[in-house]
C-alpha cells in the first residue's frame, strides 16, 4: 500500500533563520515523516541556499519545496492526500478549501488577540486587521476536517468559538461527544535528542563584546513583539547592576526573519531603555540578526537563567510561548511572568519562578536568589529538564498522527436556522407523542389570546 502524501504549507521562510509557525510546521514534518511521505512547503523562494541545505540536510525523508508560485502550491496540493495548514494560509491559497483533500488547521496561535495589542494605538487599522483576519480565521475553521491547538486552555477557547459558528452541532456530537473529532491538542514540543554544542564556535559567553565566560547570563530567546514585557527585566537589570556587576541580559533577536513583519514599537522601546539607563552593550544586548535554527543550542547552553516576560492581557491567557520549550529543552531555570498555562507549570514543577506583573522588584529578587544559591540553580535545571521529556515532538504530535492514519471528513458546515413551526411541532411529537402537541398547542395559543 502506497504512502498517505501530506503537504505542510506555512507562509513563513523555512530556512536556516525561522520563527516558531516556521520551526512547528519542519518539526511536525520531521515527526510524520517516519511514516508518512511528507513535503513542507513555503512561497518564500530559497534565498540562501547553505542555509536551507543545512536545513534539509537533517530530513532524508522529508522534502522542503521553497517558492514556485500559486500553480506549484495547487499541482502539490492536488497529488497529496492530507493538507496540513497554518491558520492564515487561505488568505492567500483559498482555492485549497476545493481540493476535496483532508484538511487540518493549525490553530496554535490565537493570533486575533495579538493583533489587539499590535494595533492598539491605531484604531483605524486595528479595525480593518481584526476584521479581516477575524473573516480569515472563520474561513479556516469552518473548512476543516482536523483542528489541533497547543493546549487544553486553548481547546477550550477553541471549542467556544466553533460552538458560535455553529460548526459544533448534534451530527456532530452524536459521531463524538469528547469532540476530539473536531480539535485536539498538538502542542509545541522539544527535539527527542539531548542539547548539544554544535562545531561552530557561535554563542554568548567569550563570543559577543562585552559578555566574558565567567558572566552570569539572562537569555531573552526570541523576538521581542508588542505584547511581551522586556521593559520590566531591563529594569530589574539596572537595579541588580552594582551588586551583580557580571550580570547580561542578552536578546537573541529583534525583527522576525519574516521580511514581511516589521521591526516591531517594543522592539525599539527596549533599545532605548537600555541606553537611557546606561546598560546598552555593557549589561544589555541585543543580537540585530535573528539567530540560526541550528546555532541557538549554542546560545541557549551558554545562558545561566531563561527569561520571557509579558503584560496582563487576554493575548496572555491562551498564549503558549514558544521559547519556553527551547529553555525547557536546555534545562534552564526559568523566569516568567505569570497568567498562562506555562508559567503554571514553571512554578508548579519547581523550573523556575513566574513572576507578577510588570514588577521589576519582583523579578530583580528573583535573579539574585538563583544566581547566588548553586542549589537552587541545580533544583530548576532537573524540574526543567524533566518537564522538557513530556514535550518530546515525538509524544506531542499523538493525537495528528491518528488522525493521518485513519483521515476522515467532518459533517458539511450548515448555517444554523430557527427551526420552522413543522419542524418543532415534529420534535414535541418525537419526545411526547399526541398528548404532548395538543398540551404545547394549547399552551402556545393560550399565551397568544391572552
Amino acid at each position: 500500500m502506497p504512502q498517505r502524501k501530506i503537504l505542510i504549507i506555512t507562509l513563513e521562510p523555512v530556512a536556516g533563520k525561522m520563527a516558531g509557525p516556521a520551526i512547528r510546521s519542519l518539526e511536525i514534518g520531521r515527526q510524520l515523516a517516519g511514516e508518512f511521505s511528507v513535503s513542507v512547503y513555503t512561497p518564500h523562494p530559497d534565498q540562501n541556499k547553505s542555509n536551507h541545505d543545512s536545513v534539509a540536510a537533517e530530513d532524508s525523508k522529508l522534502q522542503l519545496i521553497c517558492g514556485g508560485g500559486r500553480n506549484r502550491l495547487y499541482e502539490l496540493a492536488e497529488s497529496s492526500d492530507i493538507l496540513f495548514i497554518q491558520a492564515n494560509v487561505l488568505k492567500q491559497f483559498p482555492a485549497l478549501t476545493k481540493t476535496g483533500k483532508y484538511l487540518v488547521v493549525d490553530l496554535y496561535d490565537p493570533y486575533l488577540f495579538s493583533l489587539l495589542e499590535q494595533y492598539e494605538g491605531d484604531p483605524a487599522t486595528a479595525s480593518s486587521s481584526f476584521r479581516l483576519m477575524h473573516q480569515v480565521l472563520e474561513k479556516h475553521m469552518l473548512a476543516a476536517d482536523f483542528s489541533v491547538c497547543a493546549s487544553e486552555r486553548q481547546r477550550d477557547y477553541w471549542l467556544g468559538r466553533f460552538c458560535a459558528l455553529g460548526r459544533i452541532c448534534p451530527e456532530l456530537y452524536r459521531i463524538d461527544a469528547s469532540l476530539r473529532k473536531l480539535i485536539d491538542v498538538v502542542p509545541y514540543g522539544v527535539p527527542d535528542q539531548e542539547p548539544s554544542r554544535t562545531g561552530s564556535s557561535k554563542g554568548i559567553k567569550g563570543q559577543i563584546a562585552g559578555i566574558g565566560k565567567d558572566d552570569h547570563v539572562l537569555l531573552w530567546g526570541g523576538g521581542i513583539w508588542d505584547w511581551f514585557d522586556p521593559l520590566t527585566i531591563i529594569k530589574a537589570v539596572d537595579r541588580l547592576k552594582d551588586r551583580l556587576p557580571k550580570l547580561r541580559l542578552f536578546f537573541m533577536g529583534m525583527k522576525s526573519p519574516n521580511p514581511q513583519v516589521p521591526l516591531m514599537p517594543m522592539a525599539k522601546r527596549s533599545k532605548a531603555l537600555a541606553e537611557e539607563l546606561g546598560l546598552l552593550n555593557k549589561h544589555v544586548f541585543f543580537s540585530e540578526q535573528w539567530i540560526d535554527y541550528q546555532e541557538r543550542v549554542n546560545y541557549l547552553l551558554d545562558a545561566d537563567i531563561a527569561v520571557s516576560a509579558h503584560f496582563d492581557l487576554i493575548e496572555t491567557r491562551f498564549s503558549f510561548r514558544t521559547r519556553i520549550l527551547d529553555y525547557l529543552w536546555a534545562g534552564l531555570p526559568i523566569l516568567t511572568t505569570a497568567g498562562d498555562d506555562l508559567a503554571d507549570l514553571i512554578q508548579s514543577s519547581g523550573a523556575g519562578y513566574a513572576l507578577p506583573y510588570q514588577d521589576d522588584q519582583a523579578w530583580a529578587n528573583a535573579i539574585e536568589r538563583i544566581i547566588a544559591s548553586g542549589s537552587t540553580q541545580l533544583a530548576c535545571r532537573q524540574a526543567s529538564a524533566k518537564v522538557a521529556q513530556d514535550y518530546r515532538w515525538s509524544k506531542t504530535v499523538e493525537s495528528l498522527i491518528r488522525f493521518c492514519r485513519n483521515p476522515y471528513h467532518l459533517p458539511p458546515f450548515s448555517k444554523v436556522t430557527m427551526p420552522s413551526l413543522f419542524e418543532r411541532a415534529h420534535a414535541v411529537y418525537s419526545r411526547g407523542g399526541k398528548e404532548l402537541v395538543i398540551q404545547r398547542s394549547k399552551e402556545l395559543f393560550g399565551d397568544l389570546l391572552r
